[in-house]
């Protein structure tokens, strides 16, 4: 196939087997975080919908600043139901919506769900200069959302910024903010408006006291209790202390497990993440310690700031923040990425690493359904600079027209690339590809292509769909071409190809994708024999006993669930798995990288409770566990392995 022998003619560095150029082989992507590559993003903001999506709502930093400063003049909107996958719904609201707003402002800011409305609360400069919390309303999630207001919901006022925003279980919703103090106002129902009679509020502000100026004597009692609540700063300016606490700015509130959360960015600059809890939505608050540091490793995230995000979506606690490490990245430069987060017994966090490999799928894609093709984890150029790994400068995205869909990918290249996560072809597997596209070329012209490949772009081609011109850029022209059925069965990645012209800036654009699963063997009726003597039902007689039986297939166990891995002592962890009804054992797989590899090594187990011994202080394992059956020769069934949890040995 023509897509082989590109690598080929590469390895060996001449034309070769009817490839007319060498190209570069795709390298070798291990990062997943950061989990969006194609623009600069911080501030994250999780939001499970109603829908059953989880959202993620960021800021937006501009690929040129001003007075090299932070540039930031919208946010943006990610979503996915897999944790991989991410589908881009691009700027969702700008300070342009704010007539008060002062130009370049869009910062820090958080959507919430109630009563089938979506509230985004952000933080802006107002035209004198000072910043405030204003609020947008849409109807779904993205938008669009305009200002109900038409003025800030609290301030102007020095250092307004960072909102977060908790519905408690009762409806009561809480708004904290504030840099380097923090502030609270208890909302009311309509989510636009607060409480200004609250019982202890100025107004209705409440506030939490952090700045070393709010105290005449650091010993005093007063600024004891604040340092209990969010720790004991020791960040010196000048020769003094430049606030009494930990606390710097970016709060995160909500509530897990009858606990609530404070989590905000801490220990000044370079910031990492820590933690306090209380047991009302109002404090006091105790403090807990640092869930993520500023660096692993002797290696910082790349961002001098952080900016927590918490969400609790299929089963797993998920900690949303940014680093600098995207290709140019930096302070100014930010990127939004994800790792796991475990809580102790006692509702304590385990402290975590930022990590390259980000998290695992808690599901498949299904290719049989139509997915927008801005859906995919990652994408990248052959052509890519060595110190371009995630590809920032690939393919791009625009708003899409004439199409159902809301984005469309633009400005393709050749070897221009997507790879989409886990996708599931199932058994039976895919014998139809569907594309919907665009080009500037003549009807029916060839103006490039869509290679098809699995699991790895070294691979054999599975299709090769030819993208045709409509006449018109905006020409969306649908087609649909027949794959390799052989090979699109089951599990796989899926990498799509764009080749064509090398010296066009923008081959075709590209709405969304579908496959076409092969048809479904029907399912045999019981078989009957009327004619069968001495049989008077007909139906087929039993075996006599000296024939051999049929013998009844044994059960696969259900897929394997890990509830909880938690240090017990030096070098030794503890898991506790989810009894599996059917399961006659239990295998452990347990790591050093996250594909369960590297020093490698597996336990069986009978109990659901599982100690690991022997374990390599301040290093982090991977562990994941399949469930298994025997047969009647004894041998192992095993069903589908649990999603992979990590654990920190403690030093």
């Amino acid at each position: 196939m023509r897509g082989k022998c590109r690598f080929i003619s590469k390895v060996i560095g001449f034309a070769a087997a009817g490839c007319l150029a060498a190209f570069i082989l795709p390298k070798t992507i291990s990062a997943m975080n950061p989990i969006v590559q194609d623009v600069y993003t911080a501030d994250p903001a999780p939001m499970v919908c109603s829908d059953g999506r989880l959202y993620v709502y960021t800021s937006h930093d501009e690929d040129e600043t001003i007075n090299g400063f932070y540039t930031m003049n919208d946010w943006k909107c990610y979503s996915t139901d897999d944790m991989v996958n991410w589908t881009d719904h691009g700027t969702v609201l700008s300070y342009h919506e704010f007539e008060w707003a002062k130009e370049n402002s869009s910062w820090a800011g958080q959507v919430v769900e109630k009563n089938g409305k979506f509230y985004y609360y952000v933080p802006i400069n107002a035209k004198n200069g000072q910043t405030a919390i204003g609020v947008a309303v849409g109807d779904s999630p993205t938008g669009p959302f305009t200002d109900p207001l038409g003025e800030p919901l609290v301030g102007p006022a020095p250092n307004y910024i960072d909102p977060t925003v908790w519905i408690d279980d009762d409806g009561q919703a809480y708004l904290y903010w504030g840099n380097p103090d923090l502030f609270c106002v208890v909302l009311n129902d309509d989510m636009i408006s607060y409480d200004k009679d609250y019982p202890g509020s100025n107004n209705g502000i409440i506030k939490w006291e952090l700045e070393t100026n709010d105290y005449a004597d650091l010993e005093s009692e007063e600024c004891k209790d604040v340092q209990a609540q969010f720790g004991t700063g020791t960040r010196m300016d000048k020769g003094k202390l430049r606030r009494p606490t930990l606390y710097e700015e970016g709060p995160w509130f909500y509530k897990h497990n009858g606990h609530y959360y404070m989590i905000y960015a801490a220990n000044g600059i370079p910031e990492r993440i820590d933690y306090s809890m209380a047991d009302s939505p109002l404090g006091p608050w105790e403090y807990k310690g640092m869930i993520m540091n500023d660096n692993v490793d002797g290696k910082g995230s790349g961002s001098f700031t952080n900016h927590p995000g918490v969400v609790e979506y299929q089963g797993h606690s998920y900690l949303f923040y940014h680093t600098g490490k995207l290709f140019d990245g930096g302070g100014y430069h930010r990127s939004v990425a994800v790792d796991e987060i475990f809580y102790n017994d006692d509702g304590t966090i385990e402290p975590i690493p930022f990590t390259d490999e980000g998290v695992e799928p808690v599901k498949a894609l299904d290719p049989y359904v139509r997915v927008e093709a801005e859906t995919f984890e990652y994408s990248n150029s052959l052509k890519a600079a060595d110190t371009d790994p995630l590809g920032k400068y690939t393919v791009e995205k625009e708003p899409c027209s004439n199409t159902t869909g809301g984005i469309d990918l633009c400005d393709i290249k050749n070897e221009d690339y997507i790879c989409i996560r886990n996708v599931d072809f199932s058994k039976y597997g895919a014998v139809k590809f569907t594309a919907c596209t665009a080009a500037d070329a003549a009807k029916g012209e060839t103006a490039g292509k869509i290679e098809i490949y699995l699991d790895s772009l070294y691979d054999e081609l599975i299709g090769e769909y030819e993208v045709k011109g409509g006449g018109d850029i905006d020409a969306w022209v649908t087609d649909t071409i027949d794959i390799d059925k052989t090979k699109a069965k089951d599990v796989h990645d899926v990498y799509m190809l764009f080749t064509g012209d090398d010296t066009s800036e923008s081959l075709f654009k590209f709405d969304y994708w579908q496959f076409t699963q092969d048809e479904i063997p029907a399912t045999p009726a019981p078989s009957t024999d009327p004619g069968n003597s001495g049989n008077n039902n007909g139906t087929v007689n039993p075996p006599a006993d000296n024939q051999p039986k049929a013998e009844t297939p044994v059960k696969a166990p259900g897929k394997a669930v890990i509830k909880k891995v938690k240090n017990i002592k030096k070098n030794t962890v503890k898991v506790t798995l989810k009894k599996i009804s059917n399961a006659a054992g239990y295998r452990i797989t347990y790591a050093l990288d996250r594909k369960l590899k590297k020093s490698k090594k597996t336990v069986d187990a009978k109990k659901i409770s599982v100690i690991l011994k022997k374990l390599k202080k301040g290093k982090t394992y991977y562990i994941s566990v399949k469930a298994y059956t025997l047969d009647s020769s004894g041998g192992r069934i095993y069903g589908k392995p649990s999603a992979v949890k990590k654990i920190r040995i403690k030093k």
